[in-house]
């Protein structure tokens, strides 16, 4: 059993904020930065309120055998779908603070 996350501070940026963002923005952080840093993924739709928090765990848990993926090659295969998406393919994704604690030591690559 997984201990329970804290709650996020992670907000909806302003309409102007998300109108500017832009893949470029990303540089070339991956997967392994993220989980170095302690940063979530925030994923945000640009064309309905929804905001999704994928945290360190999750990204771990999701990209773990992908640690060198760019976010940037991964945002645009993101949409807005499930429960409460409205299908947009329009992504805004961008670094957050995980708010709970974290630490990640990469794995070992051996004599592979």
């Amino acid at each position: 059993m997984t201990a329970p996350q804290p709650p996020s501070t992670l907000k909806r940026p302003a309409a102007k904020l998300l109108s500017r963002f832009r893949l470029d923005d990303l540089h070339d952080d991956t997967i392994r930065v993220f989980l170095a840093k302690g940063f979530s993924l925030a994923i945000c739709c640009r064309e309905c309120p929804r905001l999704i928090e994928w945290t360190p765990a999750d990204l771990e848990q999701r990209f773990g055998a992908r640690l060198d993926l760019r976010i940037a090659d991964l945002a645009p295969r993101l949409a807005c779908t499930g429960e409460g998406g409205c299908g947009s393919h329009d992504i805004a994704v961008f670094p957050h603070g995980y708010d709970g604690n974290w630490s990640w030591s990469p794995p070992d690559h051996g004599d592979d």
